[in-house]
Formats: structure tokens, C-alpha cells, sequence
């Protein structure tokens, strides 16, 4: 799986999970393709009239399907795939007999390849892994689905044209899959605080500057000199995010990323942002406030010293603070209940332009996606069976349940039974959100997460925090290029180029080096990697400029 995937889980079960969704959040499984303005004549065959509606053809027929259970494991084990209150909704809306082959998660790139070798596909495939379903693709596996899209309401409900562009095969301008939906989720991110402490030691009120954050990590660091008021959390080759991102963020240059600025692509480490930000650092950590282990703080160092040292603050997606604040309440020792976590609003003092200071939009779309084999006996029912996949009673059935069993009404609102509702037998039922996405259900996890915080004061002020990051994602537009692939002799070479900022930045940060020094093995940085990494980037930017911006990715105008 993509990376870039999270997985999405319902909230209740998030709570419990918390800790292992955090280190594994990235910016939203965004799919790699890209989309071309043409459109090529579709060689597939037309759908017929009836495609777009609900009503089920009179003969059953038996259909077959493969597809990943996503890492969520069925439970109980022994349930029958191809025979559950599940997919019977889907057989029910398609009239079919559906055998479904889902290998066990760790297996599935090696089973769906081998698959592809041997030619010999079901009717319906799921994956993941839009490279190698793409390339099979056009030597003949799978069919054009725009076809089918075009007259299908059902689909169009969750799927835009815009998903569809993206989703589009940038080599053959076919749409091989209907991909899934990745938009329901709160989008953005942000400085994700101990609002608490905040309350504590600055009268509630959000520091304004970079030097008021830092003023009150002093404030927090005199008066429990135990504190740690920031500390990094490093996840592979990246030392800088989460945790260690905080200060750059404020300076709009986060270090392994860059910025357009007047049309051109500027790695973030040469920009003066850059510099002041490992400036600001340098003095946190000479005064104690910046976590002596900075560079080598990993997820489980990183997590204890959240929960019992007073850090205050990391760089988060937007999805990520519901779900956090409801299992401190309930799961967090007395001490921790009393804690309160917001995302921070934008300085009002910014070092820099403040665009470049915010969480950027999703991808719309993941990696996984439906596709109908060339071979499949029926190709208009499989299509049936994709449309079952959007269907509002699977929907329903997924994310909500049942009246009396995992929700109550009261007063004509839906009142979550929080334990039932997200009870281990019921997470694997977003394996089969095709369609919806695993970020669907939106209702249903704040429910959830408002009934287990309780307080309705601070479950508003949570939302409000969100709900401020999805406006300033909007007005910022996707986070990505739309359908730019690096080219593999740059992409094997970022961990180097990783690795090289890291060193210097470290050593600048911990004083081992003077910034002038830092000044010259940034600019031996420069020369080394620039134009090698980024000058493919521009040039795909200048030739795909208003096609781009069109798709969403406005920083392409800035």
C-alpha cells in the first residue's frame, strides 16, 4: 500500500488505536496518476440504457470479485465473504452470486500480481496498486469505465468528474478504475496544542508570534522544569515532522519540501525562513526548551514524553484531533482527562507570507480503486456490481449500523451506542467503502467521539479548530501535483538528499556547528541537489501550469 495511505478506521475504534494511527498519518492517500485534458475515443463497449438505475436484472447470474480487506482484518475470522449481511446488500442490488478471494493483507501485492501474470481475472478487482493495475491495463486486463460513469447517478453521488480526471491513466487517457472517494474527512493541518497549557500559562490566550510561542515555552519550562515543551518524533530518514515540524511550519519551510514563488520551484531548505527557523531552534535548544534528544527521539520516546512532560504542540493532520481528544477523555489517566488539545489559529505576526504557513488540501481519491476485467462474463452486471458497492443501504449498513443494536433515536437524532458501534467485529466493514472511501461516516464518528467527550464546550471548541483548518486548506487548494511522478534516478536518491539536510540542520541546531558553516553546507546542498531534484518539477509545472490549477493545485499560479 501507497505510503501516503492512512488508514481510516471508525472513530470509536481510532481511539483505541490512537497512538498507532498517529505514527502512521501522512497527508491522505493521494493516488499518483495524473490527468490529461483530451480525452481519447473509448474502444469499450457502450453501457446499456439501463446501467444508471438501481432495478436489478430478472436472471441471477454468478459473478467473481478480488479484492484487499485494506489491513482490516474480518472478525470473526471465520466469516463467509461471500456470505454476510454485507455483501448480501450488494448481491441483493446487482441480482448476482458474488465469490469473492481476499488474501490475507501481507500476501495481497504478491497474490494480485501473480493474478495479472497469469491472465486469468474475475470479473471485479479491487487493489491498491494503480501502477501495475494500469500497465495490465493497457496490455488488455481492463476496461475504459468512463462509459459506465457517464450514465451512472449512483456513482456520480460520490465520485465527481474532477476524481475521475484525476484518477484518469496519464499514459492512455483511459479510466481503468472508479476510484475510491478520499474527501469526507477534515482536511488541513496545523499546530495540534495543549490548548491546557495555553489556559495555564498564557490566560488562554494564543500566542501571536514565533516569539510568543516561544515566550511561553519559557513560561511552561520555569515552572516544571521537568518540561519538555518541544520535542521531535523521527520516522525513518524524517527527523523534521510531527513533532520537530512546529517552528518551520511557522516559517512556511518545512525542510524536506519547497515552495512555488513567483512560478519557481524553491526547495525550502535555501529560503531565509529556513535559516531564521534553524536560528529560533538553536536558541530553544540552548535554553533547555527544544528536547536535548531531538535527533533521535523516536515514536515511543516521542509518545511518553507527550503524555508526562508538558510538549506542547506537533504538526498534525486535521483528522487526527477528534479522535485524540475523545481518547484522552476516556482512556487517559486522571491527569490526561484533564488535558485539552486544539489546533492552534494562524500567527497574526507571521515571519512570512502565511500561505505558505498552512496545511494544504487532500488528494480527493486514494489508490484503491474498482476495476472491471476485459474478460468478465457480463461486464454490464459487474457494473451493477460497482453501483452496489455506492449503494445507501451499504452505506447505512457500514457506518451506522442498526437502530437498537448500535444506535438509538431520540428526538428524530441518531444517538450512538459508542461501544457497539465501534466493536471489533464491525471495523473490517470499511474494507468494502469502495466507493465511499474510509473517510465517509463522518456523522457517525463525531456521534461518537461528542457522546465520549462529553463536554459540550470543549467537543464545540475542538470542532471549531477544525473546521478553521478545512477553510484554510480550501483557500490553499491541493497539497500535490497532479499526476507528477519523479523520475526514479531522483526519487533513489532522497533519502541521501534527506539525509543530507538532516545533518546540517542538526548540527546547526545543537550549536556543533557556527551558521555561517551552516550557510555553506546549505549552499553546497544547493548546488549538489537542486536543479537534479527539482528542475524536473518545474519544467512538468510550466507545461502543465493551468491544467493544474484547474485540477485544484492552485500553488501552480503562485
Amino acid at each position: 500500500m501507497s505510503k501516503r495511505f492512512k488508514q481510516w478506521i471508525t472513530t470509536a475504534t481510532a481511539i483505541s488505536m490512537l497512538v498507532a494511527v498517529l505514527v502512521a498519518c501522512s497527508s491522505g492517500g493521494g493516488a499518483k496518476q495524473g490527468a490529461s485534458s483530451s480525452s481519447p475515443p473509448t474502444t469499450s463497449p457502450a453501457p446499456s440504457e439501463s446501467q444508471a438505475t438501481a432495478t436489478p436484472p430478472e436472471e441471477k447470474i454468478e459473478l467473481s470479485m478480488f479484492y484487499s480487506d485494506s489491513g482490516l482484518a474480518v472478525d470473526p475470522p471465520d466469516t463467509d465473504l461471500s456470505d454476510n449481511p454485507y455483501i448480501n446488500i450488494v448481491e441483493e442490488k446487482a441480482n448476482v452470486d458474488l465469490k469473492v478471494e481476499v488474501p490475507p493483507y501481507s500476501d495481497f501485492p504478491t497474490k494480485f500480481n501473480l493474478m495479472l501474470a497469469s491472465g486469468k481475472l474475475p470479473d471485479i478487482v479491487h487493489t491498491y496498486m494503480p501502477a501495475e493495475a494500469y500497465k495490465a491495463a493497457r496490455e488488455g486486463a481492463f476496461i475504459d469505465l468512463k462509459p459506465y460513469y457517464d450514465k451512472s447517478p449512483i456513482i456520480q453521488k460520490y465520485i465527481t468528474p474532477q476524481m475521475m480526471e484525476l484518477a484518469k491513466d496519464p499514459i492512455s487517457g483511459k479510466y481503468w478504475r472508479i476510484p475510491m472517494a478520499l474527501d469526507k474527512g477534515p482536511q488541513g493541518a496545523g499546530i495540534y496544542t495543549r490548548y491546557d497549557l495555553v489556559e495555564k500559562y498564557n490566560d488562554g490566550k494564543w500566542p501571536e508570534s514565533v516569539e510568543e510561542w516561544v515566550e511561553l515555552m519559557r513560561k511552561i519550562k520555569k515552572a516544571e522544569p521537568n518540561s519538555i515543551p518541544m520535542s521531535t518524533r523521527a520516522i525513518g530518514d524524517y527527523v523534521f515532522i510531527y513533532g520537530g515540524a512546529v517552528i518551520f511550519q511557522m516559517y512556511g519551510a518545512a525542510p524536506y519540501g519547497y515552495r512555488i514563488q513567483g512560478g519557481k520551484v524553491i526547495p525550502n531548505v535555501v529560503l531565509p525562513e529556513y535559516r531564521a527557523a534553524v536560528e529560533t531552534m538553536r536558541q530553544m535548544y540552548k535554553e533547555g526548551l527544544l528536547d536535548k534528544e531531538f535527533a533521535t527521539t523516536d515514536s515511543e520516546k516521542w509518545f511518553t514524553k507527550w503524555n508526562n512532560n508538558n510538549v506542547l504542540f506537533q504538526w498534525n493532520y486535521a483528522d487526527q484531533l477528534l479522535a485524540g481528544a475523545a481518547y484522552y477523555r476516556t482512556q487517559g489517566t486522571d491527569q490526561q482527562k484533564t488535558q485539552k488539545f486544539e489546533f492552534a489559529p494562524p500567527l497574526k505576526e507571521s515571519p512570512t507570507d502565511p500561505k505558505y504557513t498552512v496545511g494544504a488540501q487532500a488528494i480527493p481519491i486514494s489508490d484503491h480503486g474498482l476495476y472491471i476485467s476485459s474478460s468478465s462474463k457480463d461486464k454490464d452486471r459487474a457494473w451493477k456490481v460497482i453501483e452496489a458497492f455506492a449503494s445507501d443501504e451499504l452505506r447505512e449498513a457500514i457506518f451506522w449500523g442498526k437502530e437498537n443494536e448500535t444506535y438509538t433515536v431520540k428526538d428524530d437524532k441518531r444517538l450512538p451506542i459508542a461501544d457497539k458501534m465501534g466493536a471489533k467485529e464491525r471495523t473490517w466493514l470499511k474494507s468494502l467503502a469502495f466507493i465511499f472511501g474510509f473517510t465517509d461516516g463522518q456523522d457517525a464518528q463525531v456521534a461518537v467521539n461528542e457522546q465520549l467527550i462529553g463536554d459540550s464546550t470543549y467537543f464545540n471548541e475542538v470542532q471549531n479548530s477544525i473546521k478553521m483548518l478545512g477553510e484554510q486548506a480550501a483557500n490553499v487548494g491541493l497539497g500535490a501535483p497532479i499526476g507528477y511522478v519523479e523520475p526514479e534516478v531522483v526519487a533513489k536518491k532522497g533519502p541521501e538528499i534527506m539525509q543530507a539536510i538532516n545533518k546540517f540542520t542538526v548540527k546547526a541546531i545543537m550549536g556543533r556547528i557556527s551558521m555561517d558553516q551552516f550557510d555553506k553546507e546549505v549552499k553546497a546542498w544547493e548546488q549538489k541537489y537542486r536543479a537534479f531534484k527539482y528542475d524536473p518539477l518545474q519544467k512538468f509545472i510550466d507545461e502543465n501550469k493551468d491544467q493544474q490549477i484547474a485540477l485544484g493545485y492552485k500553488m501552480a499560479g503562485w
